[in-house]
């Protein structure tokens, strides 16, 4: 009868072992599976916002940077009270009303008036904030849960499936700028500016751009219906296929709690306040490229019909490039691969400042976006895995935080765009980006010093 017994004991824990791989891979393969349908949403709605962004500044030069200005300057209250509203609607929800709100600004692209495309930016802007945040909590939460099935550590994980991420986001700068070029070609002349007059001498009070009526109206009406399909397919993709978060907040946690939690980190977590100037880089970089390459070197020297051109290349390179980093750093560190970027970005400044473009050399024209689309992958994985590393506990205050001083930034480039000569600008980011990264290394080495006493301790 024992013999019997222990080996109905030993069936039982066969058939428990069994059963529990069983269900962890299929738990694994559920993660997965909504990794790739955010991925995919963010590829349909970010196709279209991507090639808006690039072309706003050139296709409506007097308050183009301005709606864009509008919407990163929403984000700024979005930031804020995301958390909050996210506790209340959920992650998906908040996804749902955001590419409501894009549907509305790409609408807006439509009949480009000065009252008609600030509201529309207004809207989205409040909706950013949700967006972003409610993104890094889902890919943070899934990567706990992940690295606890495979029993990895949680930055691994977490900066690999950033990686992912940041190459379907990214390659958003391939589709929606094929899409510009394939439906401007031809379709606005070639600006002819002096030498003198682009690069770093450009100045937009002495150089007047070309803007929307050098295009037919269908070639714009066309690029807009197109970017519009993209949004609601986008929506449709969140609506059907993407599967809500478990909810892990407390039953009762009021908006005004949360609303405090995010406040409170910003003022009491001394790594928050250093990384403002880091986030608020991550915002800033990316308008000179948006913005200012797209209007002071390429559209000034060879026409609006070649930002979708040049701006391949970003996404091509920042495309392949954010799943590459994301396993680099496995083995380098996210600290190198940030002294990395830092290098690429300084170099590129000092092209931007020393070269005169030359419709000769176009190669730079290309070689540029290329080297800053590696550098901005770089930012945009570890930023975003950086953030979910230290504050694994606090994860929708700490993105929120993120968000909020990268569209600060964002929305401050945005507005001194057309104010301040090129090269001013140039020697700006510079500085920020000098600053950032030394603040960075500071918050590095108290993350080793913590876990150094930690292990003492233990």
């Amino acid at each position: 009868m024992s013999q019997l017994t222990k080996l109905e004991n030993e069936l039982d824990m066969e058939n428990s072992i069994s059963l529990s791989e069983l269900d962890s891979t299929r738990r694994k393969r559920e993660l997965k599976i909504n990794i790739f349908w955010i991925c995919m949403i963010w590829v349909f709605t970010f196709t279209a916002f991507s090639g808006l962004q690039n072309l706003e500044a050139s296709l409506v030069p007097q308050y183009g940077v301005y709606s864009l200005a509008t919407i990163t300057a929403g984000g700024l209250v979005s930031c804020i009270v995301a958390p909050a509203v996210i506790t209340k609607v959920g992650a998906k929800g908040a996804l749902i009303a955001s590419w409501i709100c894009m549907i509305i600004f790409v609408a807006a692209n439509y009949y480009p008036k000065v009252y008609v495309l600030i509201p529309g930016a207004a809207i989205l802007g409040l909706s950013t904030g949700l967006m972003w945040t409610a993104q890094g909590t889902f890919i943070a939460t899934i990567s706990m849960e992940y690295s606890q099935i495979i029993e990895d550590s949680m930055d691994n994980v977490i900066s690999k499936f950033f990686g992912i991420f940041c190459m379907a986001f990214q390659s958003t700068q391939i589709w929606g700028n094929v899409i510009s070029s394939g439906v401007l070609h031809e379709g606005g002349s070639n600006a002819g500016h002096s030498n003198d007059s682009c690069g770093a001498n450009y100045s937009h009070t002495t150089v007047a751009l070309q803007g929307p009526h050098t295009l037919a109206q269908w070639r714009q009406d066309l690029l807009i219906s197109i970017y519009l399909g993209f949004t609601i397919i986008g929506l449709v993709l969140t609506i059907v296929f993407l599967k809500p978060l478990k909810d892990k907040g407390p039953s009762g946690f009021s908006i005004g709690r949360q609303l405090l939690a995010t406040l409170r980190l910003l003022v009491t977590n001394l790594n928050m306040a250093l990384l403002v100037p880091f986030s608020m880089y991550t915002g800033i970089e990316q308008v000179i490229m948006y913005a200012e390459f797209t209007k002071a070197y390429v559209t000034c020297k060879l026409g609006i019909s070649y930002v979708g051109m040049t701006m391949i290349c970003f996404g091509v390179v920042n495309t392949v490039g954010s799943p590459l980093i994301g396993m680099v750093g496995k083995y380098i560190g996210r600290q190198m691969l940030c002294y990395i970027a830092t290098a690429l970005n300084l170099g590129m400044l000092a092209v931007m400042l020393y070269w005169t473009p030359d419709q000769n050399e176009i190669y730079v024209f290309f070689f540029v976006p290329g080297v800053w689309g590696l550098a901005d992958a770089i930012w945009q994985t570890q930023g975003g895995a950086l953030i979910g590393s230290i504050f694994s506990d606090q994860q929708e205050p700490a993105y929120a935080n993120l968000r909020m001083w990268q569209a600060l930034g964002f929305t401050i480039a945005y507005l001194y765009s057309n104010s301040l000569r090129e090269c001013v600008k140039l020697y700006i980011t510079a500085g920020v980006l000098v600053l950032s990264i030394v603040l960075l290394t500071v918050v590095e080495l108290r993350i080793k010093k913590g876990k150094l006493v930690l292990a003492t301790i233990i």
